[in-house]
């Protein structure tokens, strides 16, 4: 038994060394491969933040974490990246404007919504935004990935690939410190994996990221691929 439980965590030390090489992932404030287990697997921050229950949402946040803070030099507008793996089939299309998450400091937020055409809509202190929202409705099967960028220069909500994207060019984000991220309760089943970052991804980091997201194994898949290595030490090491 004691000899299975070695093979195991050193089969894991090596699956995390291996996901050390997602440059991207590693670089987030805080990355979730599985966001149902509320485990941090990535980010610079990802043992000082916790989730909680806060009214009708989830809330990220930490003692000490600043998911954003303003740039000096570019009208002190807040860079960020709020990076989805969504699993359509549970992504509910509510009856009325529902917010995705909402990345608050202070008194105002910023995020992204869903409206009740199952289409994407940029978001400002919890409420639509006039000047930008998506046209491509969501399916209802498979997964899509989705980045909702914000910076100096708007915000952009990317569908799939850094390819298919949104602009809202005035929506824009500064002059005070991002230190929650509030993410709708009834909307978090269909998140599978979830990544912060604090800086505003170009169009090619976009699709890096996605493609280091897609990499990135289920979390069943990681655990059977575990054990079946295990397994197969074991059987070496009696022959």
């Amino acid at each position: 038994m004691k000899k299975t439980l070695s093979i195991l965590m050193l089969t894991a030390g090596l699956s995390v060394a291996a996901s050390a090489a997602t440059t991207l992932l590693d670089q987030s404030i805080v990355g979730y491969s599985d966001f149902d287990s509320r485990i941090a697997d990535f980010g610079t921050q990802r043992d000082s933040v916790t989730i909680t229950t806060s009214g009708d949402n989830l809330l990220l946040s930490g003692p000490d974490v600043k998911f954003s803070t303003p740039v000096s030099g570019s009208g002190t507008r807040n860079n960020m990246t709020v990076s989805m793996v969504l699993d359509l089939s549970k992504l509910n299309t509510p009856e009325s404007y529902t917010a995705l998450f909402n990345a608050k400091g202070g008194s105002t937020s910023w995020g992204v919504g869903l409206n009740t055409n199952r289409t994407l809509q940029g978001l400002w202190n919890n409420g639509a935004y006039s000047g930008g929202p998506t046209t491509t409705t969501l399916g209802t099967e498979g997964t899509l990935t989705i980045s909702v960028v914000t910076g100096e220069s708007g915000t952009r909500i990317y569908l799939g690939d850094e390819s298919a994207y949104y602009t809202a060019g005035a929506l824009k984000f500064g002059n005070v410190d991002i230190t929650q991220l509030l993410i709708n309760a009834g909307m978090a089943d269909a998140i599978e994996q979830l990544y912060v970052h604090d800086s505003a991804l170009s169009q090619e980091q976009i699709g890096q990221l996605m493609a280091e997201i897609a990499s990135v194994p289920e979390p069943a898949t990681a655990s059977l691929s575990l054990l079946g290595l295990a397994a197969l030490m074991m059987r070496r090491r009696r022959a």
